[in-house]
């Protein structure tokens, strides 16, 4: 895989491997970048001899040449892992920020499953041998409640119900600008990039995807932007749908940096995208399991400064 990246004015002077980590979108690891640089797997377009220090100038191009993909690591690692629930056969987690839900060709970090294969013996084996347990997943930039099968029956019936859009996630983001409509729904098609390969777009070749919101409040800055909190839901679980879907719109979410220009601006608060609810059938009892999470700090900290920006 090559991955192909311009240097737009605002990332001008940065760092190579700075450039190339918001490019990225947090999807490779700034480490990982580094050594790429320095193996020779990141060339620029005029064949410049490149250190991982070197400062991009605007209209530069650089590609990267992923290296082969190495074999996954299902080392238990200790992991500190938030279980609001548990049963004999699954469970529900509240993912952290930062953490893949499963190990990637493109990041040696470790995932969501290396943590969970410490802490429990048994995990289904319905999504293959690099992916115990994952019934759904969440980006990894993205906090919030996941499903997690402990047995295949667990599983499969839980892979059913998301699949009959049986499985309600309520999910909030703070957006850049409002859109147009106060409440909505987004119905595209969306697809892989046809270059860069870490992202997703809207596209008639893709597959359908739909995403409903409303604008619960907005905020305003000194540098004259405007700010709203949407409350989202999805009928469909494409990758990269919610922010895919605003960035169509025109209103990326706060502090992507995959989907959006300004993404670099808001580092500190991480991407301002979390599944704050998950209500789903019991596997195996005729009752209905909800869960919500409160609002993380960082969202709670941009809502204090979002008037700076």
């Amino acid at each position: 895989m090559i991955l192909q990246y311009t240097v737009l004015p605002e990332h001008e002077n940065l760092r190579l491997d700075q450039f190339l980590s918001f490019s990225t979108g947090d999807e490779i690891s700034r480490t990982s970048i580094q050594k790429w640089i320095q193996e020779g797997f990141v060339v620029h377009t005029d064949q410049k001899i490149l250190k991982p220090s070197y400062k991009v100038k605007e209209g530069e191009t650089f590609l990267i040449h992923v290296p082969p993909r190495k074999k996954l690591s299902l080392e238990p690692i200790p992991m500190n892992l938030e279980i609001l629930h548990e049963e004999e056969e699954f469970l529900v987690l509240n993912k952290p920020v930062g953490i893949a839900c499963h190990g990637g060709p493109e990041d040696s970090r470790p995932s969501l499953v290396n943590g969970l294969l410490y802490h429990f013996k048994n995990l289904s084996k319905v999504s293959g041998e690099t992916r115990p347990g994952i019934v759904h997943r969440l980006d990894k930039p993205t906090s919030g409640l996941m499903i997690v099968a402990k047995t295949d029956r667990a599983h499969i019936l839980l892979s059913n119900q998301f699949q009959k859009r049986e499985v309600e996630k309520r999910y909030y983001a703070w957006l850049i600008q409002c859109p147009k409509n106060s409440t909505g729904k987004i119905e595209t098609n969306i697809s892989r990039h046809p270059t860069e390969r870490l992202k997703m777009i809207v596209s008639e070749k893709g597959r359908k995807a739909i995403t409903s919101y409303k604008i619960l409040k907005t905020l305003s800055s000194s540098k004259n932007r405007n700010y709203s909190l949407a409350e989202v839901y999805i009928e469909t679980g494409r990758t990269h749908q919610i922010r895919v879907h605003f960035q169509h719109l025109g209103c990326p979410i706060v502090g992507d940096m995959l989907y959006s220009r300004s993404g670099s601006e808001f580092q500190k608060y991480g991407l301002l995208l979390f599944a704050q609810k998950l209500a789903f059938w019991h596997p195996f009892e005729k009752k209905r399991l909800e869960f919500e999470l409160p609002f993380p700090e960082n969202f709670l900290l941009f809502e204090k400064e979002a008037r700076f920006h």
